[in-house]
């Protein structure tokens, strides 16, 4: 059974344009057969369906394409499936797995020149590295992938390291630069024509806007995402742009539409594997009930957040939550 070359190219811009459903339909009406002796569309299957959280079936498919790709001894689809295992494994909050998979498939893909897979393994090192609140390690990471992308004219990966960087300064309380990067990442997202990466974008200007003490123009950015997102069918996307509109509500005073959103993300996030979504809603939470004067059910929440980013490694956010605990069980 040959796979066609129209069926190959079809289904690479679909998923080059973040439309993962219609690549997850595409190829689960084909016969299986076809798509185990493809590996790049076992690949392309196993990397639509973990974007639309169904990481059972999205590491096996990932893994007949790894296994295909090594049986060809074809160095640079290996590359490319050993980091969408990374970036599994990364969102299932493994994070041990995901550098073993993400360090294999750089050195992979800098032996073959892959310069596109140089990129992504990159900007997966990148995150973990911030999530552990190694900024400076994050920044490097981010800006090799940025120079491997630039470097093959890869507009969509240009956009993701950008979008990556201005995370990365955010989180370090320098929002003048985080919104210089986003708008750059919006820029190239736009010109790229990849849908679900501009609504993503869009949601991490929303995030920045709030923290600016903008919340009308943060609530009017995320729905904006949210509507594209719905439409192209990201439901893990819906889910990250939830929690955004969630604390753009309780900085607007709507507390009750506020709680109802953020107990919505953390049922999401927990039914496509999210921990680190799960705990960024449940200290979220935690927060907006702390200000509510709602301290034992807080506490339950803070203290289940910090759980999760300890197990995830997310230092910084668990002395956070630390501090937060602290003022939620002090004697009255």
């Amino acid at each position: 059974m040959l796979v066609s070359l129209e069926l190959l190219n079809t289904t690479q811009k679909l998923a080059d344009t973040g439309h993962h459903a219609a690549v997850a339909r595409q190829l689960g009406a084909r016969p299986v057969a076809e798509l185990e002796q493809s590996p790049t569309l076992a690949l392309l299957f196993g990397i639509a369906q973990a974007r639309l959280g169904q990481h059972s079936a999205g590491k096996r498919w990932v893994g007949i394409g790894l296994e295909a790709a090594r049986t060809r001894r074809d160095h640079a689809l290996e590359a490319r499936a050993l980091n969408v295992s990374g970036a599994i494994a990364l969102a299932e909050g493994r994070i041990d797995d995901a550098i073993g998979d993400l360090t294999r498939g750089l050195a992979e893909a800098e032996t073959v020149g892959d310069r596109a897979t140089v990129g992504r393994c990159s900007n997966n090192l990148g995150t973990i590295a911030s999530l552990r609140g190694q900024y400076g390690r994050a920044i490097g990471s981010y800006t090799m992938a940025l120079a491997a992308f630039q470097q093959v004219n890869h507009r969509v990966g240009v956009a993701e390291a950008l979008h990556n960087l201005a995370i990365t300064y955010r989180d370090q309380g320098d929002l003048a630069q985080a919104l210089e990067h986003e708008e750059r990442a919006a820029r190239e997202a736009v010109a790229a024509g990849e849908v679900a990466l501009e609504a993503k974008i869009r949601s991490g200007r929303a995030q920045i806007r709030l923290l600016s003490g903008d919340a009308e123009v943060a609530q009017r950015e995320v729905q904006h995402a949210l509507a594209q997102q719905h439409e192209i069918g990201d439901i893990v996307g819906e889910a990250e742009s939830l929690r955004v509109l969630g604390n753009a509500l309780a900085a607007l005073g709507d507390n009750s539409e506020a709680e109802a959103m953020l107990y919505e993300v953390i049922g999401r996030a927990t039914t496509v594997n999210r921990p680190l979504l799960v705990a960024q809603a449940e200290r979220d939470l935690a927060n907006l009930l702390h200000r509510l004067a709602r301290d034992e059910h807080a506490a339950t929440l803070a203290g289940r957040a910090r759980k999760r980013f300890e197990f995830l490694g997310a230092i910084a956010e668990v002395h956070r939550l630390d501090e937060l605990l602290t003022h939620l069980t002090a004697p009255v």
